[in-house]
């Protein structure tokens, strides 16, 4: 629930601030275009991938696969010697990165882009909210045809039990592949790690906070290390792709802060 009242106050904020220079429908039919451009190429990029894409992808999967078979009941029982009450208070803590943290770092990017009226940061703040869109959509359609249950849910400890699209009510059961916590944090902190790469602090602290994140689900029995690690990867590809995919857009964004509130103009170069 708090996740979906985080998503409705930051879209609350973006509509409230954001009064375009342009007519309003001209400014969002832009956006919705760029992301439907953004869909398509998405979908269709494994038409052009060469051979060492599909050889990572090889690999990425039988990684995953061995993972699902030999290590995540391992891993779930070692994690489940190490708890301590510190270590509890710890990763309770740890917890909202994987979304009201993450929506906060959205908003504030985007703060920073009015504020300072920086353009950068705004595209920034874009790319993100698309990110986390796009992987929103990616989780909930696997973890319905998965239907994987989580570590502890109905008493279950065993990671094999998959029920497939069939399982009962996927919307409100427990599913478990994979993280949505986890591809949240990494389709958010891949963005800006990408972004603002030449501030050499800036993707280790955004890898390291999503890394934290995704652990944290680990050790709270909420979802299997191979639902974190796809989780991951899935929210990192998503995020870097959208961040190529923006450089090649004409399409910029201009914020301005002024006596009047704030605006954000829409630039589109003519050829």
């Amino acid at each position: 629930m708090k996740k979906y009242l985080s998503i409705v106050l930051l879209l609350l904020v973006i509509g409230l601030s954001v009064k375009a220079q342009k007519r309003d429908t001209t400014l969002f039919k832009q956006i919705v275009v760029h992301g439907l451009d953004d869909t398509k190429a998405f979908l269709t990029s494994p038409l052009s991938w060469e051979k060492k894409d599909w050889l990572v992808l090889s690999g990425f999967t039988a990684a995953t696969g061995a993972l699902i078979i030999w290590g995540d009941q391992p891993i779930y029982d070692f994690n489940n010697r190490i708890h301590t009450n510190r270590l509890d208070a710890f990763y309770e803590n740890i917890e909202p990165l994987g979304n009201i943290y993450s929506y906060m770092a959205i908003g504030a990017i985007m703060l920073k882009g009015f504020v300072q009226k920086d353009n950068y940061a705004m595209e920034t703040a874009f790319i993100a909210m698309e990110s986390f869109a796009f992987t929103g959509v990616y989780n909930r359609t696997i973890k319905t045809l998965a239907g994987r249950n989580r570590p502890n849910y109905e008493n279950t400890t065993n990671p094999h039990q998959w029920y497939g699209p069939f399982i009962e009510n996927p919307f409100i059961k427990k599913v478990s592949f994979f993280s949505g916590h986890t591809t949240t944090a990494f389709s958010i902190a891949s963005v800006f790690a990408y972004r603002y790469k030449d501030d050499k602090w800036v993707p280790y602290v955004a890898y390291g906070l999503a890394s934290l994140g995704g652990i944290q689900r680990i050790y709270n029995n909420r979802h299997w290390a191979s639902d974190v690690l796809v989780g991951a990867a899935i929210g990192t590809a998503t995020g870097i792709f959208l961040s190529k995919q923006w450089e090649e857009n004409s399409i910029r964004f201009y914020p301005t802060l002024g006596t009047n509130g704030a605006s954000l103009s829409l630039v589109i170069p003519i050829e």
